[in-house]
């Protein structure tokens, strides 16, 4: 049986959410050294995205406006229409990568013209810091909980993008106990204090995973959002290298 303290009671709560908050970059201009240490970067530009392929950073987020025409096109998706679809991509196939997956599922492409446009976007960010990896493409329409228990991946980066519906909770560093999550612990244990920061729609993650080198135990930890019998479906976009 696992135990774990509730830590948040001897804590300060105050003081560490302030700390939490100094974890994150906001400013895309700063050139100083904790621009490189920060663990997470948030931004409204694009090239935030980059920042991940720097030491210590574990999280870069686009903090983009809602797309009304994409979220239009999206509006009449179900949750078996794309039942977590994936291929192998690259620069060259995308574009038909993406038209194979709906054709396949019964959907039009063309009815999706300005999703299919924001994805090929969102790739070509993507493809810019994979390094040449190879990258896995998943789409993903879901009215259930996914990964219910804080979790860290164990790719180089992930590219994550909700269209419609809760994004990803994930947590700062100095909210997680890393010993409690390696250890199999339930989430009550992991997190230190406060509660999950989200994603919202149309919002642009990458994040680093365990396998990226260097960054073994350093991971963003993160989760699905848990949606199962809330009458929300999620539309889900994923790259993985």
């Amino acid at each position: 049986m696992l135990y774990c303290n509730n830590r948040s009671s001897v804590r300060d709560q105050a003081t560490e959410r302030r700390l939490a908050m100094l974890e994150t970059v906001t400013n895309p201009e700063l050139k100083t050294a904790a621009r490189y240490t920060s663990p997470h970067v948030t931004g409204d530009r694009p090239a935030e995205l980059r920042q991940i392929l720097n030491p210590g950073v574990n999280l870069c987020l686009w903090q983009r406006p809602v797309q009304p025409e994409v979220t239009r096109e999206l509006s009449g998706l179900r949750a078996s229409h794309l039942p977590d679809v994936r291929c192998r991509t690259s620069p060259a196939s995308f574009d038909d990568d993406v038209r194979t997956l709906l054709t396949q599922q019964g959907l039009d492409p063309v009815a999706y013209e300005n999703w299919r446009e924001d994805l090929r976007r969102l790739a070509d960010l993507f493809f810019g810091v994979s390094g040449g990896r190879d990258v896995l493409l998943r789409l993903e329409t879901t009215n259930d909980d996914g990964c219910r228990r804080f979790h860290v991946d164990r790719t180089h980066l992930r590219l994550l993008c909700t269209y419609r519906g809760p994004g990803t909770e994930w947590l700062t560093d100095r909210q997680v106990d890393r010993a409690a999550q390696a250890g199999g612990a339930p989430n009550e244990c992991i997190i230190h204090f406060g509660e999950p920061s989200r994603f919202e729609p149309f919002w642009v993650g990458i994040m680093k995973g365990d396998a990226f080198p260097g960054n073994a135990g350093l991971g963003l930890v993160h989760r699905s959002p848990q949606i199962a019998g809330s009458g929300e479906t999620r539309v889900l976009f994923c790259l993985d290298c």
